[in-house]
């Protein structure tokens, strides 16, 4: 299996534990500033192995996508356009 870094877990990720909380910021790959907040023992969930949408199911596609790959819905529609 070939591995792929998260993109929350590089350097262009700010991590700050608050409390029961993890919080991600930094910027999309379309230079949007991104603030998201999970509970930590659900991130400790899916960086050892957990599905993302099982996970994190209050976050929305958007805010998950943005954590495995930096990729925010700007991108992906300047990648691949708008949906049909």
């Amino acid at each position: 299996m070939i591995g792929f870094t998260r993109y929350c877990l590089t350097d262009n990720v700010r991590r700050v534990v608050e409390g029961d909380n993890l919080v991600f910021s930094g910027y999309t790959s379309s230079d949007r500033q991104f603030i998201i907040t999970v509970k930590l023992s659900d991130a400790n969930e899916w960086l050892n192995g957990g599905l993302i949408q099982s996970c994190f199911p209050y976050l929305d596609s958007e805010q998950r996508e943005i954590l495995m790959t930096g990729n925010d819905n700007e991108a992906w529609a300047s990648m691949f356009g708008e949906g049909e």
